[in-house]
């Protein structure tokens, strides 16, 4: 595969609480390669960040030890302001257990960016061409999705939505899932780097995360009771 380095790209990101057990999670989609491993960040019972545009490595880990330290959603964002001269190159999202959110768009991000805040839901998108709609699609599609689903399906219905909106001016390169639960002894950390159905699907690694997901969601409860009594198994 050839890397355009120059390429500005597209993300779009969703953060959610489930206030009946303070489940926080993630889904996030972009045109770049190997998303997951650079801009999401949670912490069971601390916060779930999408650190995102040119994104800073050091940000999401930083704005955890704030909120581990006491800080307010809106004192952390302060605080990575006066950490990082670059902020308003980039995008950060910040939800926490108890449902406080922050979120920051720098004026200098790629294309079209913006944020859309809800009861225990944030959306993030740079680069849209659909602009704010592609936003509003992916609240609407998670809010219209069933509450008695997994707070994952949720996430991915919604950027499932939005993809629908975007279509080919949204090629979907790499996408995560990142969802923790108090107590649970197993969790949802699921990432497609590259696409792996280029021919099928034509490339779109947000149709390989719902795939994979479908077949990690039976063995969530098996791994977590293996876990804790393997003689069983």
């Amino acid at each position: 595969m050839n890397i355009d380095l120059t390429h500005k790209g597209t993300m779009l990101s969703v953060l959610a609480r489930d206030p009946r057990d303070r489940t926080l999670g993630i889904a996030l989609a972009s045109s770049s390669i190997a998303i997951g491993a650079r801009c999401p960040h949670l912490e069971t019972e601390r916060a779930a960040i999408a650190s995102q545009g040119f994104t800073n490595l050091k940000v999401g880990p930083l704005a955890l030890d704030l909120v581990r330290c006491g800080l307010t959603a809106a004192e952390v964002l302060e605080a990575l302001r006066q950490h990082d001269r670059w902020l308003e190159y980039r995008q950060i999202g910040i939800l926490t257990a108890d449902g406080q959110i922050g979120a920051h768009t720098g004026k200098e991000a790629t294309g079209w960016a913006g944020h859309r805040i809800d009861d225990d839901l944030v959306c993030l998108g740079n680069g849209l061409s659909a602009g704010a709609a592609a936003l509003d699609a992916v609240a609407e599609g998670f809010k219209g999705s069933s509450p008695g689903l997994p707070l994952a399906d949720r996430l991915l219905t919604g950027l499932e939505n939005s993809k629908r909106l975007l279509g080919e001016s949204f090629p979907i390169t790499s996408a995560s899932l990142l969802v923790r639960s108090p107590g649970a002894e197993s969790q949802i950390d699921l990432r497609i780097d590259v696409p792996n159905r280029p021919v099928e699907d034509g490339g779109n690694a947000l149709a390989d995360l719902r795939r994979l997901y479908a077949e990690y969601l039976p063995l969530v409860d098996i791994y977590a009771a293996r876990s804790v009594a393997p003689r069983a198994f």
